[in-house]
């Protein structure tokens, strides 16, 4: 998926963080990402598992799985 324009001046976790709260029409709480040690960790909550495989979705079109961890909880 090639990248906005105006999406470009956003940092990759800026970006990361947008496209999870876009792809979960953001039912995500607390979304945060976050860069350690050269991996993102992508932080949240959201109401169901489906909601939990739209956030990994989001995240796996910016980064490969090695790039990132996940913490998002279902609650």
């Amino acid at each position: 998926m090639p990248l906005d324009p105006a999406a470009t001046s956003l940092t990759l976790a800026q970006q990361v963080e947008s496209r999870v709260r876009a792809l979960t029409y953001g039912r995500i709480r607390n979304l945060k990402v976050e860069e350690d040690q050269g991996r993102m960790v992508i932080r949240g909550e959201v109401p169901s598992h489906h909601m939990r495989q739209l956030a990994l979705q989001g995240a796996l079109e910016l980064l490969s799985s090695e790039r990132f961890s996940s913490k998002i909880t279902v609650g």
